[in-house]
Order: C-alpha cells, then sequence, then structure tokens
C-alpha cells in the first residue's frame, strides 16, 4: 500500500504540468481570438460617427489648416463691404435707409462690380417708407386723401433700392427655417441633374423667410444664407445647395455664394449641374445617392455628399474688405470694384454676425461667404473622399492584425518600435495627403485603433510570460484563500512552514438537523446539497474581505484580518454573518423547489452561526509534502462552541464579549453568560441584533425589558412571568421570542 501511495505521489507533477500546457495552449488560442474583436470594437467605433469620434477628427483637421491655411492673393476676385463700427459712426445707425443701401449699390456697379450679393435680410417694408408711414396713422379721411395723393404722384411705389437692384446683378439673401414655406416661395435658379435626384441628401429645411415682393422680383437671385455648423459649433462646410419644403414640392435652393458666382458666369453658362455618385461611378454607402460635384459655369466644385464644401480657410485678410463709407465716399479705387463678386454684409460687432471656423473663434458671418467663394474660384481643393472611413477602416484591421503578429513574434523593443513607427507612418501620410493633394485622412481613430492593439497583444504576451503564477493561482485557489493564493502569487517563499500570531474575528456555521436531512439524499445529493449551500455562502464571506479557512461537512470555518489587514475585521464578520442568515430564505425556496421535483419530502433550511474575536496562530501548518493555511488557538474553540449554543438559545448568531466590543458598527442583545464546553468558566454570549444606525430608539426600550426578564430569571422572581409577558408584546422581541420560550421553561439559565 505505501509503494503505491508512493508510486501515485510521483505521477502527480508531470500529470499537473500536462494540465498547465494544455491551459497555457487554450489560453493563447484564446488571445488570438480576443484581439481582432478589440479590433473590431475599435473600428465600430471609427465608423458609429458618434460626436465624440468626429470631435476627435476635428482637432486633427482643424490644426492642419491652422499650420496650413490657404494662401490669400490680392487679385482674388472676391472683395467684402463692410458695413463696419466705422461706416455706422459715420452714417448712422442700422438699419439704414433703403435710399443709402441703394446708392451703395449703384456707386457699386458704377465701378464695374461683376455680382452684388446682400449678407443682408429685407424681409419687411422700410419703417421710413410713405406706405409704411400711413400704415401707421390712425384710420382717419385724411390718412386715405394722403395715400391717393402719393399714389397719383408714383411715390407709394418708388422704391430705390428696387430700382437699383432692377439695374445691376445683384443677389438678395433668404433664410431657412423650419416652419412653413411661403404659399409664392420659389428661387431664380434652376438645375440641371446627372444622376439620380439627390434631393433626399441635402440639408433639409421646411421653409424659408424671403425678402419683400418687390425686391425679389427685382433681384437676378436669391441664395441662402445658412450656415449648418458642427456639433461644437465650427462652421467647416458651407453646403451650396439646400433642400426646402415637405414632399414632392420641394424646392433646390442654392446658397448666397453659390447664387453669386452662378450670376458672375457668363450669359448661358451659368445654370449650376449637379453630379451625383452614379453618374460618376462612385460607390455609396447603402446604395445612398450622394452629390460629388456641383458644376456652376467653369467651375467644377467638389463637394461632400449633401453638397456641402469643405472650405480651405485663409483667415480673416485686410485687403478682402473695404468699408462701406468709402464706397459711398468715392475713396475706393476702380480697380478694387471692377470685375469682383462683391458681399455686402456686416462685420461690426454691434450687429452680432459672428461665427466661429477652424482658424478663427469670431469672424463675420459675410466673411465665411467670402472664404467659400475664394475657395472655388482659387480652385483650392479640401475633400474627404466617400471612401476615406471605409479605407481607414481596412486599414485598421490589417495593420492592426500586423502589429499583432509582430508583438507575439519580435522582441518587446522592437514591437515597440515597429509599431511606433506605423503610427508615425500613418500620421506623416495623413498630414502629406492634406498638404499636397488637400485629402483629409484620419491618422488619429486608426492611430488610436493601432496602439489598442498594440497595449492588448502587450498585455497578452506579458499574460503568457506570467503562466507560472497564473497557474499556481489556479492550482492552489482550489483549497487556499483566494487573498492568500495573491500572497503566495506575489511571494513564493512564504510556502515554507511557520506563521504569526494575529488577532482575527472568526466564524463557524453549521447546518441544523444535517443528519435528519442526510437521510433523506443519496450520496450524489448529500453533495449537491452542500455545493448549494457552500457557494452562496462563501461568496458572502469573500465579498466582506473574509478567509475561508475549511469546508467541515455541513459547517463552514472562516476567519477575517488574515493573511492580510482587514481594518474593521470584526464589523465585516458581523455583516457577514447577517448576509448568510439573509441568504437562507433564497437557498432553501430552491431546495424546495429541487425537492418537489425529486418527489420528497422537504426540510427547511436552517444554520446556526458562531462569532469570535481573539487572538490565534495563523500560517502554514502541516508537513512539506501537505500543508494549509489555517490558525489554531483557544478563539478557535470558543467560536465552535458559540456555533453549537446557537441550538440551546434558539438564536441563529452568538457573538462572544470580543467581537462585542470590535464591531463598533452594530448592536447587541446581552444573553448573559453560559457555560461552553471545554471551558471551566461561564462564558458572556450575545445575540447579533443588527446595524446601530438602524436600531433606532425602539431598541434601547427593549433592551430594558430584556434585561429585566434577564434578572428576573437568574433570580427566579416572582414577577419573571409579567415581565417576559412585556417583553414578547415589544415589536422587536420577535426573533427572540424562541429564546423566552426557553427561557420560561427553565431549559436556559442565565448567570
Amino acid at each position: 500500500m505505501a509503494q503505491s501511495l508512493d508510486k501515485r505521489a510521483d505521477n502527480k507533477p508531470p500529470r499537473l504540468l500536462r494540465i498547465m500546457r494544455v491551459a497555457m495552449r487554450r489560453f493563447s488560442a484564446l488571445s488570438l481570438s480576443v484581439l481582432p474583436i478589440v479590433l473590431g470594437i475599435v473600428i465600430a467605433v471609427a465608423l458609429s460617427h458618434s460626436a465624440v469620434v468626429e470631435r476627435v477628427r476635428y482637432i486633427v483637421f482643424d490644426q492642419y489648416q491652422r499650420w496650413q491655411p490657404r494662401i490669400w492673393h490680392p487679385d482674388l476676385p472676391v472683395r467684402v463691404v463692410d458695413i463696419d463700427e466705422t461706416s455706422l459712426a459715420k452714417i448712422g445707425q442700422w438699419p439704414w435707409p433703403r435710399s443709402r443701401i441703394a446708392e451703395l449699390t449703384r456707386k457699386l456697379a458704377g465701378q464695374g462690380a461683376a455680382v452684388i450679393a446682400f449678407d443682408i435680410i429685407f424681409a419687411e417694408e422700410e419703417r421710413l417708407s410713405p406706405r409704411s408711414i400711413i400704415a401707421q396713422l390712425p384710420d382717419v379721411p385724411e390718412r386715405g386723401a394722403l395715400e391717393k395723393a402719393l399714389e397719383q404722384r408714383g411715390d407709394l411705389d418708388g422704391d430705390p433700392l428696387r430700382d437699383a437692384l432692377a439695374e445691376t446683378n445683384s443677389v438678395l439673401a433668404v433664410v431657412l427655417t423650419q416652419e412653413g414655406m411661403p404659399v409664392d416661395a420659389k428661387v431664380k435658379s434652376e438645375f440641371v441633374l446627372l444622376g439620380e435626384d439627390p434631393t433626399e441628401a441635402l440639408k433639409p429645411f421646411s421653409g424659408m423667410v424671403l425678402p419683400i415682393p418687390a425686391l425679389r422680383e427685382a433681384a437676378k437671385g436669391l441664395g441662402a444664407i445658412q450656415y449648418v455648423p458642427d456639433q461644437d459649433l465650427i462652421i467647416r462646410r458651407v453646403p451650396l445647395v439646400f433642400a426646402v419644403g415637405q414632399g414632392d414640392s420641394r424646392l433646390r435652393v442654392p446658397s448666397l455664394a453659390a447664387e453669386a458666382l452662378r450670376i458672375a458666369q457668363p450669359e448661358g453658362t451659368a445654370t449650376p449641374i449637379l453630379k451625383t455618385n452614379q453618374a460618376s461611378g462612385e460607390w455609396g454607402f447603402g446604395g445612398k445617392t450622394l452629390l460629388v460635384t456641383v458644376k456652376i459655369g467653369n467651375f467644377d466644385i467638389p463637394v461632400e455628399g449633401d453638397s456641402s464644401l469643405r472650405v480651405h480657410y485663409a483667415g480673416t485678410q485686410p485687403g478682402r474688405t473695404i468699408p462701406a463709407w468709402k464706397v459711398l465716399e468715392g475713396e475706393v479705387p476702380r480697380e478694387e470694384i471692377e470685375g469682383r463678386i462683391i458681399l455686402i454684409g456686416a462685420r461690426a460687432a454691434s450687429l452680432f454676425d459672428l461665427r466661429a471656423t477652424p482658424l478663427e473663434p469670431l469672424v463675420a458671418g459675410v466673411d465665411i461667404h467670402a472664404e467659400a467663394l475664394e475657395h472655388v474660384v482659387s480652385e483650392a481643393s479640401l475633400r474627404r473622399p466617400l471612401e476615406a472611413p471605409y479605407a481607414e477602416t481596412l486599414a485598421m484591421f490589417v495593420i492592426g492584425l500586423l502589429i499583432i503578429f509582430i508583438v507575439r513574434r519580435a522582441p518587446p523593443l522592437s514591437a515597440a518600435m515597429a509599431t511606433a513607427l506605423i503610427i508615425g507612418a500613418g500620421a506623416a501620410g495623413s498630414w502629406l495627403a492634406f498638404s499636397r493633394m488637400s485629402i483629409l485622412i484620419d491618422p488619429l481613430i486608426p492611430g488610436a485603433s493601432w496602439l489598442a492593439a498594440y497595449v492588448a497583444a502587450t498585455l497578452g504576451v506579458f499574460r503568457r510570460s506570467e503562466r507560472e503564477k497564473r497557474f499556481v493561482r489556479s492550482a492552489f485557489s482550489r483549497y487556499l484563500a483566494p487573498a492568500m493564493v495573491e500572497r503566495i502569487a506575489a511571494d513564493p517563499s512564504q510556502l515554507a512552514l511557520g506563521g504569526e500570531t494575529r488577532d482575527v474575528t472568526i466564524l463557524f456555521s453549521d447546518v441544523r438537523d444535517f443528519t435528519s436531512r442526510s437521510e433523506t439524499l443519496d450520496a450524489e445529493g448529500v453533495v449537491h446539497f452542500l455545493n448549494a449551500l457552500h457557494t452562496p455562502m462563501t461568496e458572502e464571506v469573500l465579498k466582506s474581505g473574509g478567509t475561508v479557512d475549511k469546508y467541515i461537512g455541513d459547517g463552514l470555518m472562516a476567519f477575517w484580518n488574515a493573511p492580510l489587514d482587514v481594518p474593521g475585521h470584526a464589523n465585516n464578520a458581523c455583516r457577514c454573518a447577517l448576509a448568510m442568515i439573509d441568504a437562507v430564505p433564497r437557498i432553501d425556496a430552491r431546495m424546495k423547489a429541487q425537492a418537489e421535483a425529486d418527489g420528497r419530502a422537504h426540510i427547511p433550511l436552517r444554520i446556526g452561526i458562531g462569532l469570535n474575536t481573539g487572538s490565534v496562530f495563523v500560517g502554514n501548518m502541516g508537513s512539506a509534502q501537505r500543508f494549509d493555511y489555517s490558525i489554531v488557538g483557544d478563539a478557535v474553540n470558543v467560536t465552535a462552541r458559540l456555533e453549537s449554543a446557537t441550538k440551546e438559545f434558539a438564536l441563529p448568531i452568538l457573538v462572544s464579549e470580543g467581537t462585542r466590543a470590535a464591531a463598533s458598527e452594530f448592536v447587541f442583545l446581552d444573553l448573559g453568560a453560559t457555560g461552553l464546553k471545554g471551558k471551566t468558566t461561564e462564558t458572556a454570549v450575545f445575540a447579533l441584533h443588527g446595524p446601530r444606525n438602524e436600531a433606532g430608539a425602539d431598541f434601547a426600550e427593549f433592551t430594558k425589558l430584556h434585561a429585566a426578564v434577564l434578572t428576573a430569571c437568574k433570580n427566579d422572581s416572582p414577577d419573571k412571568n409579567t415581565k417576559l409577558a412585556a417583553v414578547r408584546t415589544h415589536p422587536l422581541a420577535l426573533r427572540y421570542l424562541p429564546f423566552y420560550e426557553k427561557l420560561a421553561a427553565r431549559q436556559i439559565k442565565p448567570e
């Protein structure tokens, strides 16, 4: 027999080694499957177009523009006539009389302006026009006579701005809204379509605010001055065409810049052409119709799917701006006006037409129209191709897998350098694409995915290099406390025999009537019962920072404050004991259901718990061949006796004086002193009542009644039955009624 045992013992290490090798191979296979999943998650985030992802991209793309803004040339055919603070001071507060605006328009036309576009809304009659003044007069006979006289003279229909607009190439602004469309709403630009109808892809609006009829009939064009900023309120893209209205009656409305460019073209070439991805052979995700190009005269303008022109900004340029007062006073050279597209708008801060661009936090709205026009006429290009997100996604996945391969095969330093070079090459390629080809390729999200792949793969390699510690944990965790396993893994020298003296709180639990229960179960049923009981009980111990010492059949032994320090360990042990008692009904319900399914009688589950705090010796005990991490000492014996005494006291949890004194967060009920088996002196016993912060004022009253009962029973006072009757009526006495019954029957004799 001894020889057989020795042979079996000799076979254990090779078998354990084989198990470890199989497990390591499985982990390696698992890591290979998990890392692509990590990449997949990053890629899904990148394609989500969420606000966070887009803002990350904006950071890079905006910085590129700051590093290399569009170069501005004085000969660009775009100028802004600025209603600035000086003009307001010289001419008067805004709004100016229509006659003054008409004078400004005629002076610009007289100096050869190709187009005059107003970034101003003329949606109402002029306040001081004859018709407006008459409308404000009381409804008396004299009002009618005055109106008739003015009408005969032609003063009511006279509008100097209308006449000026009719004489010039002028474009008026419309404002897009989410309100209803005016009945007479229409624009002056027609569109030719190449490919499918792209209206669904355009920025949608429900209605628009138009200039008054007289002015919009006189103007050569109407254009929307709407801005569609990104989530951070920065204007990076300017739509050239909008969809306005509902259903089949929707209008395609050009932007102010697009309409000004149309009017500036030679007659007969100005009809805008909208070219979609179907016509150009490009692919749209999900078969969507997307705009690719907007052609206006001689200009083929690459746009993003919704007609947005991604503007390459030059920033504020003094040479672009002409103060309005200088035009009115004839101080502007003809060459600054002749043949140019003139935008009239307000840059005065007091008029609040301010926006943000990638280059500047505050610019006038009219400057953004000017930047868009300059971008087009200078044949600048800044675009993010439709295929860019998908190309980036493919690069993320393929290069991510390459990085995983490099990390798993190459030395750590080489893998780190290779990853850094790949990420750096991605960033450099993105910059070159912007600076040389004006194409926006995101380097940040792909770079982050590659870094994530590197980190994940490195962690996998690190875990593989630490496999011995992991498998030590796996092997020892089957019979040692998790905290002890971690301590052994961190310092294997602790496997030596020995230990230390520590103050700990000890818990013993045991099932009532286990013998009767086991008689109704076969061996397999007993094992299932014990597993069903010990699993939730062990979870409560570990949750509260305890160490499971051992399972003694249906009993459990645990302790706190070893091998690691647990501040307030007595409180933790009390909390665990109450949680274990609370878990009993849930466990019992499952066991009852199983018993009914098996067709056998169910014995209700009850447990008893003993708690004690004291000094013990804790450490590795046994032999060099086999040992356990455990505790020994008189405090252990006292705890076991307290657990056993729960049957005598008919209470679920009994604690010692040491635990009562140490557990400051809980309140206890004094049960007197009793003789414990193996102890020569009486031991003070207490019932764990509950958390102190939940006890309330009733508990103090209850303890007084309870103390009076104990004293009466101890002295066998004549009024003990009266006092027992009084305490039993207290609301908090419900859980202690079995104890009082035993006390009344003299089955318990308090000392």
